[in-house]
């Protein structure tokens, strides 16, 4: 889990600090400790004030001690650090980051908290960096978010020389105009991800109401309801071992139903968002999210946008086969 520096926020509209400024005070008084306050803020960039603020707050939870050469580390300090769940290495990579300077961050079981990867990328950029590139294990391979086939094991072999992998940890990759830029941004989306919440569809549903071996019959009512709340938008679900069902125009139009990213988000226990890549969304951005229990999916929700992507020419093809069966 991501150590979290919610309790150090500087405060106020425009607060002086960030997360990752609490994260690099850590980083900084372990490498570099004994080190005077003076010092530590030139490193880190921000002024006196900010600095003492941070390790004020540090030193009252009894991670820091000051002494007098400097602020170092209790020993409850470095076991935080130790223990905030990510790990910060430069990195050489071709052909997968838009610069020479990367800086790859290593978050450990949050892979359930990445969308799109999108996300952060802009928490790099707002934070100075050029862009971030996310990676997720899933099934041991190293993927991009959403996708299902790994890339040029070459390009990501910096990657797993620099880590030891584990399923569903997470990887991001900051690249910016120098190291130092490259690292804000990294760590600032790692961060981040520990102020996401945890998604509520997880072990949010009795197993009186849906399981593993829930049938079409019984996921109707359900699904036709999801469907209305979306404004009719094409709903699908199955369970993780029955096919289910899907809805369009108010109606069931399939009572044996599955498809590519229902069963991608059924084989990860993750939310997934992609473009659907056959079936009758073929080519139609879909967001399927799990009901997830003891770590594994029992069954998944699907909504199709059709607003997106080919809206007319799905639509007539889905009703076209649905006459003609």
């Amino acid at each position: 889990m991501v150590l979290k520096f919610q309790a150090y926020s500087g405060g106020g509209p425009n607060p002086k600090f960030s997360l990752y400024h609490v994260w690099k005070t850590y980083s900084v008084i372990n490498t570099k400790g004994p080190i005077g306050r003076k010092t530590l803020a030139q490193i880190l960039g921000i002024g006196e004030g900010s600095t003492r603020t941070i390790l004020d707050k540090m030193i009252r939870e009894g991670s820091v001690e000051n002494t007098k050469l400097g602020a170092v580390l209790t020993e409850r300090g470095v076991k935080n650090f130790r223990g905030s769940g990510i790990t910060v290495t430069p990195v050489t990579i071709d052909g997968l980051t838009i610069s020479d300077e990367n800086c790859a961050v290593l978050v450990k079981g949050m892979a359930d908290r990445i969308g799109t990867g999108y996300e952060q990328r802009d928490e790099a950029v707002r934070m100075g960096a050029m862009g971030a590139t996310t990676l997720v294990v899933n099934g041991g391979k190293l993927l991009f978010p959403g996708d299902y086939v790994e890339p040029d094991p070459s390009l990501l072999a910096p990657v797993r020389a620099a880590f030891t992998l584990e399923e569903n940890d997470v990887v991001i990759i900051g690249t910016g105009n120098s190291y130092e830029a490259a690292e804000k941004g990294a760590v600032a989306a790692a961060l981040s991800l520990s102020d996401s919440p945890r998604p509520c569809w997880r072990d949010g549903i009795s197993n009186s109401l849906i399981s593993a071996d829930t049938e079409a019959e019984d996921l109707r009512c359900l699904a036709l309801a999801v469907h209305e709340l979306v404004g009719r938008l094409p709903v699908t679900m199955r369970s993780r071992n029955h096919y289910g069902v899907r809805c369009e125009d108010g109606e069931i139009v399939d009572m044996n139903f599955t498809g590519p990213v229902l069963e991608e988000a059924l084989k990860r226990s993750a939310a997934v968002r992609k473009v659907s890549p056959y079936g009758p969304y073929r080519g139609v951005p879909v967001v399927v999210v799990p009901i997830v229990r003891k770590n594994e999916a029992v069954a998944v929700f699907g909504i199709v946008d059709i607003t997106k992507g080919g809206m007319f020419e799905v639509v007539a093809r889905a009703r076209k086969e649905r006459s003609s069966a």
